[in-house]
């Protein structure tokens, strides 16, 4: 019964709303007590706060942009390296969907981890790009207007995550330690090798669409930015599948 009595609340609604607020309350807290989803987190919301927060701080510094794309480079390569290196034996340090969504087709998560992780990944992103805005007085959420159009950026974004995925597994038996100093190093390179600046993270993506300063990212380009970081990691999946053994 979903009508209303006059000057009355309906009871079965009411009750059905409560239990569907108190199911989804337990379900955030039974994921916050899961050390996975802890891990990953802390650790997306540390890297965009990192991303977005140097490049911040380089704009207010300097107007020379090849300043600031450096000082964020250097930023984010050393974030990544510690950042992997202390959160691998919690959580994989995967912080990115494309990440994990190839692990999974590896067979080096279970389908029940996904949710855990992606979940993570994108609330954790969305939560440093608002600290890394307050941290510097500007607004929690703010759209970027930064254009980044192209198809010419599109294939670079393909490149940049292919490229990273592909790094990722090809170093992934030799431990997290050289996993970390691949990954770092590669985005490091990938700010300037490619015209991206190699996001090649969907959660990263959409958290910088929230920030109107030097990392930020239009809206309109986000989701282009997405679907071309899907590709590149399936394209990357095909041959590492092809060339690199998984077990």
């Amino acid at each position: 019964c979903w009508f209303f009595i006059k000057g009355q609340s309906n009871p079965n609604k009411l009750w059905f709303a409560n239990t569907f607020v108190s199911n989804r309350f337990l379900s955030i807290i039974i994921l916050m007590k899961n050390r996975i989803f802890i891990g990953e987190f802390v650790g997306s919301a540390f890297l965009v706060m990192i991303i977005v927060g140097s490049g911040i701080m380089a704009q207010n510094l300097t107007r020379d942009f090849a300043v600031m794309l450096l000082a964020n480079t250097l930023a984010t390569g050393a974030g990544l390296f510690v950042l992997i290196n202390s959160i691998a034996d919690i959580s994989g340090a995967h912080f990115n969907p494309a990440v994990t969504m190839v692990m999974y087709f590896t067979k080096k998560i279970k389908k029940d981890l996904i949710v855990t992780y992606l979940s993570a990944q994108i609330l954790g992103c969305l939560l440093g790009v608002m600290l890394a805005n307050f941290m510097f007085e500007l607004p929690l959420i703010e759209l970027s207007k930064k254009v980044r159009p192209g198809f010419n950026i599109f294939i670079a974004e393909l490149i940049a995550t292919f490229g990273l995925i592909f790094i990722i597994f090809g170093t992934l038996k030799k431990g997290s330690t050289s996993v970390a100093a691949s990954v770092a190093t590669y985005i490091t390179a990938g700010y300037w090798f490619t015209s991206s600046t190699s996001f090649a993270n969907p959660a990263v993506a959409l958290a910088r669409t929230f920030t109107d300063t030097f990392t930020g990212i239009s809206y309109l380009n986000t989701p282009s930015y997405i679907v071309a970081e899907i590709i590149g990691a399936l394209l990357a999946l095909f041959i590492i599948k092809k060339i690199i053994s998984t077990k």
